[in-house]
């Protein structure tokens, strides 16, 4: 048996590699997919707190944003308390996309390849687990 962060290490990678896979047809980057993904879960989110969520730097944040505003998937609009501060917000072709059925049949392929041979229960607990590590490694 090898050690718990290397075989977490190893899923994680497996997945990228299955992910990159499953949004090149939609022309996304997995970086802009986590913007994506982040923003789906989390609309009018700071830049900064995207970047922490992302443990990407500020300026590799920017190029991946500046690039999804210009496609129109991201907009980006002032703090109403503080304009110094950026939020950013799904826009209109990030939200066609999302809710389109190609786009939503090729995440749930990609779910069901990923828990091939779990039952729903075990589904559940993985999720229970990785929640509880998540938890863990936060509290430091």
């Amino acid at each position: 048996m090898s050690h718990p962060t290397l075989e977490l290490k190893r899923a994680y990678l497996a997945l990228r590699r299955a992910l990159e896979q499953t949004i090149k047809p939609f022309n996304f980057t997995s970086g802009q997919f986590d913007v994506l993904q982040f923003l789906l879960h989390g609309d009018g989110m700071e830049h900064r707190e995207l970047q922490r969520r992302m443990a990407v730097a500020s300026p590799t944040l920017t190029n991946i944003v500046d690039g999804m505003v210009r496609e129109g998937h991201v907009v980006r609009y002032p703090d109403p308390h503080d304009a110094r501060v950026k939020r950013l917000y799904l826009g209109d072709a990030a939200r066609k996309l999302v809710s389109s059925p190609e786009f939503c049949a090729a995440g749930d392929a990609l779910v069901a390849k990923m828990f091939n041979g779990f039952t729903e229960e075990e589904r559940r607990e993985f999720s229970r687990a990785l929640s509880r590590i998540e938890a863990n490694l936060d509290a430091g």
